[in-house]
């Protein structure tokens, strides 16, 4: 049998330390991660659909920002996600954003 070697370390490994600190930290998602979540899901939606068409993917594209416009006007729930900004501003500006996204798809042409 081969003889055990000594730890010459004390406390945990580097992996398992940052196991459980990722373990702690995304256990319980926030709104914040969902919407994040959902906005990768997009894009990932739009990079696929890139070989077929231009206009879908800067469709889908543009109706991201619209989206998180939409969910930032909704009632206090989703106004906590948030906090330093007023929810006005963050909606005119998010929905600009579609617009302008929306007007650049449609411009480029054929």
């Amino acid at each position: 049998m081969r003889a055990s070697l000594p730890r010459t370390g004390r406390g945990r490994g580097w992996f398992s330390k940052r196991w459980i600190y990722w373990k702690r930290r995304y256990s319980d998602p926030t709104r914040r991660d969902w919407v994040m979540l959902a906005v990768l899901l997009a894009i990932l939606l739009a990079l696929a659909l890139s070989p077929v068409s231009f206009r879908l993917t800067g469709g889908v594209l543009a109706a991201v920002p619209a989206g998180m416009g939409v969910l930032r006007l909704l009632g206090d729930e989703w106004a906590a996600t948030v906090r330093n900004r007023d929810r006005g501003f963050d909606a005119t500006l998010l929905f600009a954003v579609a617009v302008l996204l929306a007007l650049l798809t449609v411009t480029v042409p054929g």
